[in-house]
């Protein structure tokens, strides 16, 4: 009888089981503890073990959550981890993998042994079918998870990879093929470039500086100006627009900016300031619209959809020829020994590269607008060579935006001087007598200044299998100098 006593205060002493085991999944014991919070069936909210020996962790996870989980003799020693919202397989993974062992999973069992019990497996060979990234880049990129036993081969032509190794490596390859094979994303660019002119009582342009800190709704309305707090200056600046009516079908009928005034850029109180369809958070630049009717014109207004990281070029104009010279010592001038092409017109590249976060996705945008123009010629050589001359203007920033905003790209002026002839009919064309009833005037400068709106926008797949979009149409007319329309496109 006292040596059952004895056996028995010893026993309590050391703790060799645990004294509780609650609904909640609670085990208690002097030193040893583990807490478990489930938040729904696949996600752990909160796990803690503080020195539990991982077979009986291994026994409270596999009771908790229904799993098959069998363990050699060999697997043994205390486990301390704390968790926080993750899945019931990655809770396994850390658990094993901390303590030195390996599992693998055949079916629904999960075997738990040491890395040279593993090595003993038979190995096993398995094919994988890339359906978004390369094989032969991603090859390259598994070939270090690979055991001393393992291979690894790249078919370009299928676009598979041919895995051999042991049944626990090919389930973790076989995760983290899940997770690098994600479609890559697309971002649909879409450019406006408007010239305007710059005369000595109007301006029309971009006022750096000032700045403005506004927002706007996720909904398809029509421009996506939403002030935050009272900005009085924004009523005098922005004609803005109502929200399109739905039709019968849910779907919202095109807007119109600026809304139906008679007259340009009017006042407008705040209550008015119902927008969105760009989400703009900030915006830096402020069109500055202080003469109602200005002298601006649309050179183009070109859409392109490119993928992530991937560079995309918008090329709207003409190649010029321009010759090439060389001289001649038999003749003693200059002969012209071919023509360079010389791009003539607007040239946008834009580079994308997408960030996804909790409140949506952001593009850091790299663009480099430049526009190319023929000024005049200057003539040289004996034979009296015209050699064209060009005149560029250009930019290049690199930006962070939210999909769906718009930024702004201005100061790109460019001063034009004008030539006129006038002469009397017939009497003009006279050879060398002409000269006395012709007149020739230079007008002053006219400046002009290039502005870029540049909307980039993530593509994402929907339901059905359709690609939204929107379109957006702007014209010049006066007295009103824009007119800006939205509307919902399908890309396919």
């Amino acid at each position: 009888m006292r040596i059952l006593i004895i056996v028995g205060l010893i026993f309590l002493k050391m703790g060799g089981v645990f004294s509780q085991v609650t609904n909640e999944g609670v085990i208690k014991k002097e030193e040893q503890k583990v807490i478990i919070k489930q938040e729904n069936s696949d996600v752990i909210e909160y796990l803690e073990f503080r020195e539990v020996d991982i077979k009986d962790v291994l026994r409270q996870l596999a009771k908790q959550y229904d799993l098959n989980i069998v363990f050699s003799e060999s697997v043994k020693g205390p486990v301390t981890v704390q968790l926080h919202n993750i899945t019931i397989e990655e809770a396994l993974d850390v658990i094993v993998t901390a303590n030195g062992y390996v599992y693998t999973k055949k079916g629904n069992i999960y075997k738990v042994t040491t890395p040279e019990e593993a090595e003993k497996e038979v190995v096993q060979t398995k094919v994988f079918k890339l359906s978004n990234a390369d094989a032969s880049k991603l090859k390259e990129t598994l070939k270090k998870v690979l055991s001393s036993q393992g291979s690894i081969e790249a078919d370009t032509r299928s676009n598979s990879l041919i895995v051999t190794d042991i049944p626990s490596v090919l389930a973790k390859i076989e995760g983290m093929i899940s997770k690098l094979d994600e479609p890559t994303l697309q971002v649909l660019i879409e450019a406006k470039f408007i010239e305007t002119s710059l005369g000595t009582t109007e301006k029309l342009g971009i006022d750096w500086s000032m700045t403005a800190s506004v927002s706007g709704s996720a909904r398809p309305t029509t421009l996506p100006f939403e002030p935050k707090g009272e900005k009085k200056w924004m009523k005098n600046i922005f004609p803005l627009a109502k929200p399109p009516a739905k039709d019968e079908e849910g779907e919202e009928e095109e807007g119109e900016f600026p809304s139906g005034y008679s007259y340009s850029f009017p006042y407008i109180s705040a209550s008015n300031f119902t927008f969105g369809t760009l989400d703009f958070t900030q915006y830096q630049a402020v069109l500055n619209f202080l003469k109602t009717k200005t002298k601006s014109r649309l050179i183009s207004s070109p859409r392109v959809v490119t993928m992530d990281n991937k560079q995309a070029e918008i090329y709207i104009g003409k190649t010029r020829p321009i010759p090439q010279f060389e001289y001649n010592d038999e003749t003693g001038n200059y002969q012209i020994t071919g023509f360079e092409e010389k791009i003539e017109g607007v040239i946008l590249t834009a580079t994308p590269q997408i960030s996804k976060v909790k409140d949506g996705y952001y593009i850091k945008l790299k663009l480099k607008p430049k526009v190319t123009n023929y000024v005049d010629k200057v003539t040289f050589g004996a034979l009296g060579f015209d050699y064209p001359v060009m005149s560029e203007r250009y930019a290049d920033t690199e930006v962070v935006i939210k999909s769906g905003q718009t930024i702004v790209i201005g100061g790109l002026i460019e001063t034009k001087k004008t030539k006129s002839i006038h002469k009397i009919p017939l009497l003009g064309d006279i050879p060398l007598l002409g000269f006395f009833f012709t007149h020739r005037s230079i007008e002053p400068n006219e400046k002009s200044e290039l502005l870029i709106f540049v909307t980039a926008r993530v593509i994402e797949e929907k339901k059905g299998g359709k690609l939204l979009a929107y379109k957006s149409e702007i014209t010049i007319s006066p007295p009103r100098p824009f007119k800006l329309k939205f509307k919902k496109v399908k890309l396919r």
